[in-house]
C-alpha cells in the first residue's frame, strides 16, 4: 500500500476559492484528491507556487494533509 504521496499544483493553490482569478476545476481536483487520500491513511504533500508572500510556508489541511507553498518566479 502506498504511505506517502506529493503531488505538484502548478495551476493554482488547492485552498484558493474556486472562481477567484485563476482557481477553478484543477484546483478543486487537486484538493479532492489529496482529501480523499489523507481520509485514507496517505501522507499527502501538495506543493504549488506561492501567490502572495502573506502565505504561510506550510498549511496543514488535515491530519494526513498538508500544502507547502514554494517561493518561484514573480
Amino acid at each position: 500500500m502506498i504511505s506517502r504521496v506529493a503531488y505538484l499544483s502548478l495551476h493554482t493553490s488547492p485552498l484558493l476559492q474556486p472562481g477567484l482569478g485563476d482557481a477553478g476545476g484543477m484546483n478543486v481536483y487537486i484538493h479532492e484528491l489529496a482529501q480523499t487520500m489523507a481520509d485514507r491513511g496517505v501522507a499527502v504533500d501538495v506543493f504549488t507556487r506561492r501567490d502572495d508572500p502573506s502565505v504561510p510556508a506550510e498549511v496543514l489541511v488535515s491530519p494526513n494533509y498538508r500544502v507547502i507553498h514554494v517561493d518561484a518566479g514573480p
